[in-house]
């Protein structure tokens, strides 16, 4: 693989040095630290809510309501310097997990998913950017009845990243070990374009240049497919639709440089109507509940249906292709038949669903991802590589869904990669950094991209130097065997650690920069081809950032 290894600085020096840090895993999490001011939510400007009284809460009102198009709170927060600070939302959702809107000074900041709760307690609602002076924070309906009590604004610094060294299978083969030290190479430096199969030459002639990952779907190759044609009509049957062999043939004509993904419209194994998306809950009777216990007719059913889909994982494994694997997604939102009995049920799938693969099939070629943001539906870190979430805020609305990014770094702690797996709109990509929300790659879904984007912005998108296409897959990362550290192939400076001098090697003329971890400029100037530094540093961990005519790097370096 030909793959990028730099980073992209923000436009500021605060916001560049954030970049770094968030880069390199040196920073603390990005969390709430002081308290900076709160508001109550009855003092706000209401639209279609009402004032409640009841004691328990921070002031013995709160506003309820939100069940209504329109329905909306916005209070005004005055902070003293323009920053990223923290969201919390003290709120009671007595009804049920509930999904509202935020927007900070009119802007869609994404959604806020909000748990159960029959007792007021606080949301982290995640990091959003506030200028200095008054601003303005609305929560609108989405979905749900429900009651709001209080805002409150903290300090905040950015996330710390600890991506886990290794794969959760850990008979992965080579090609999928590759396939995710590149995916750890450029977290947080670069961003991964992808779309899906059906749409992906349509993006292609929009955008001019080739999403690096492409979505293929498993949802035809099962018994409970309901869409097979037989005698002018729709039965059950599997119907495969060549996408397994479309996908070795791409990955292969990308010279492997191509990243294939698949996901899988599970039509129900049995219990439904021949001729209707059998996926969804209200088109099926099958009941995943009694699918989990050995031995029912449901559970022999599912794991028919897990085998058929091992062939096909198995030509691809046969074939030496990497695949980013995500089964049962969008559980927490209970339109499709595995998500429609609570998280329990669809944990236990998913775990019998592992284990047939891995174990039972020995498919060793898989980076599983799990997308749906709700905390207590995670499998968790040891069934999971990668998490995302899957972003639909309206046409032309490039929020980068700040709030759902934070929300999935706190369920991972920080420990897995992080992507947006589908999108309409695709985010702003300069503000994904500025924000500390570096998804791992975005994946257009369909002709959406082409109905929820400007053409202008696809074009953005793409000539935009941090995103990864096959035109810009960039140099190879590799990651040493001793402790793990990624590092840039040819190596821009040695020995490191390092006890008198670091040397620095770059192709021509370059001008460097040495940082302490406050951010200080402790040393700087230019060099051409070779040059030593450090000599005057204390020991310590810095961040060297070299520039040439054509590339940058950002490295930790530690001097002994």
């Amino acid at each position: 693989m030909n793959r990028l290894f730099t980073n992209t600085i923000s436009r500021n020096f605060e916001g560049m040095f954030w970049a770094l840090l968030l880069t390199l895993g040196l920073a603390h999490g990005l969390h709430a630290q002081n308290l900076v001011t709160s508001v109550e939510a009855e003092n706000g400007t209401l639209v279609g809510l009402t004032i409640a009284n009841q004691t328990g809460n921070s002031s013995g009102k709160y506003v309820t309501g939100f069940d209504a198009t329109g329905d909306k709170v916005t209070v005004t927060v005055n902070v003293a310097k323009s920053a990223i600070y923290r969201l919390r939302v003290a709120y009671r959702a007595n009804q049920g997990p509930k999904t509202q809107d935020l927007y900070v000074n009119g802007t869609s900041n994404g959604s806020l998913s909000f748990p159960s709760s029959t007792n007021f307690v606080e949301l982290d609602a995640g990091g959003i950017w506030l200028i200095s002076g008054n601003n303005t924070i609305t929560i609108q309906s989405n979905w749900g009845y429900m009651d709001v009590d209080k805002f409150s604004i903290y300090t905040s610094v950015p996330h710390v990243y600890n991506i886990d060294a290794n794969l959760v299978d850990l008979s992965a083969n080579q090609v999928v070990k590759d396939l995710y030290t590149f995916f750890k190479c450029q977290f947080g430096k670069k961003i991964i374009s992808g779309q899906t199969d059906s749409y992906y030459d349509n993006l292609k002639t929009t955008a001019g240049k080739s999403p690096m990952l492409r979505a293929f779907d498993f949802q035809t190759y099962t018994a409970g497919y309901s869409y097979k044609w037989v005698n002018n009509g729709h039965a059950f049957g599997a119907d495969p639709n060549g996408s397994t062999e479309a996908a070795i043939a791409w990955y292969n004509g990308t010279g492997k440089k191509g990243i294939v993904s698949f996901q899988w419209h599970w039509h129900s194994p049995s219990g439904g109507t021949a001729g209707t998306n059998t996926f969804y809950t209200d088109y099926t009777t099958f009941d995943v509940t009694q699918a989990v216990i050995s031995g029912t007719q449901q559970n022999k059913d599912v794991i028919r249906d897990i085998d058929a889909i091992a062939v096909e994982l198995k030509k691809l494994r046969d074939a030496n292709v990497p695949v980013v694997w995500r089964p049962l997604h969008e559980a927490g939102g209970a339109w499709f038949w595995w998500g429609a009995k609570g998280p329990a049920a669809c944990k236990s799938l998913y775990n019998i669903l592992f284990d047939r693969i891995v174990n039972y099939h020995g498919i060793h070629n898989l980076i599983w991802a799990w997308s749906t943001p709700e905390a207590d539906w995670y499998p968790g870190n040891t069934k999971v590589d990668l998490i995302g979430y899957d972003s639909y805020p309206g046409a032309n609305n490039y929020t980068v869904q700040k709030a759902m990014f934070d929300q999935l770094f706190t369920i991972v702690n920080g420990q897995k990669l992080i992507a947006m797996t589908e999108n309409g709109p695709i985010p702003d990509i300069q503000l994904c950094f500025d924000m500390d929300a570096p998804w791992a790659y975005f994946m257009s879904w369909s002709d959406l991209v082409t109905a929820q984007n400007t053409t202008q912005h696809i074009k953005d998108v793409f000539a935009n130097a941090s995103v990864l296409t096959l035109e810009n897959p960039g140099s190879t990362c590799v990651v040493t065997n001793v402790d793990d550290t990624v590092k840039e192939q040819d190596g821009t400076c040695f020995p490191n650690p390092f006890t008198e001098s670091l040397r620095v090697r770059a192709d021509g003329d370059f001008v460097y920069t040495v940082y302490d971890m406050m951010g200080h400029v402790m040393e700087s100037g230019t060099g051409h081809n070779t040059l030593e530094l450090g000599q005057n540093l204390v020991s310590g961990m810095y961040l060297l950032k070299v520039n040439t005519q054509t590339t940058e790097e950002n490295v930790k370096v530690i001097k002994d």
